[in-house]
């Protein structure tokens, strides 16, 4: 008997924004092996996926795209694991990016649907706006991803590692100042 026989999790997992959970197939099921997972049919904005997702018992929160994005915040909030696929971890860089592409294209079409909300709720519902509060957090993401660029992980890995050392640097301050 292994030690992951022992091992139960709830996980969920959030696809993407016109996609559905057969769709991550490839993300879910590795997870299966670790406990129950959970993939909901998924159709909202980041906002109103993150009051559903927030409303479930969960050890485990993983998303691709839009799911990522989610998941993100997710886990910011409760403090627990992510994984997170090609997910939009700054709203407005996500939008400036998608401003890029014709109308008609996928991305054209995202860059309206965004368009249409306030930027002070996109920063509210950046990932990257919450980095001093992920922990446990895998970020996996393809160069050449021309809906969510690459420096969006990339971005979001320097935040956390910095709020880390902020916290770090100010954590021996304070022993140093207690002693």
């Amino acid at each position: 008997m292994s030690p992951v026989d022992n091992l139960i999790m709830y996980s969920l997992v959030l696809h993407g924004k016109g996609s559905s959970p057969s769709k991550v197939e490839w993300l879910w099921k590795p997870l299966m092996r670790f406990g129950t997972v959970e993939v909901p049919e998924f159709e909202y904005d980041v906002e109103k996926g993150l009051e559903m997702v927030l409303d479930k018992d969960f050890q485990l929160v993983a998303g691709h795209s839009r799911g990522g994005t989610v998941a993100l915040l997710a886990g910011a909030k409760r403090g627990l694991p992510v994984i997170a696929v090609s997910a939009p971890t700054d709203r407005i860089l996500q939008l400036n990016h998608l401003s890029k592409f014709p109308q008609d294209s996928e991305q054209g079409k995202l860059f309206k649907y965004l368009s249409s909300f306030p930027q002070s709720k996109l920063i509210e519902t950046s990932p990257v706006t919450y980095a001093s509060s992920l922990r446990n957090v895998l970020l996996i993401h393809g160069e050449d991803d021309d809906v969510v660029p690459i420096i969006h992980s990339e971005r979001l890995c320097d935040e956390v590692n910095k709020k880390r050392k902020q916290l770090h640097s100010d954590k021996t301050k304070d022993e140093a100042l207690s002693t």
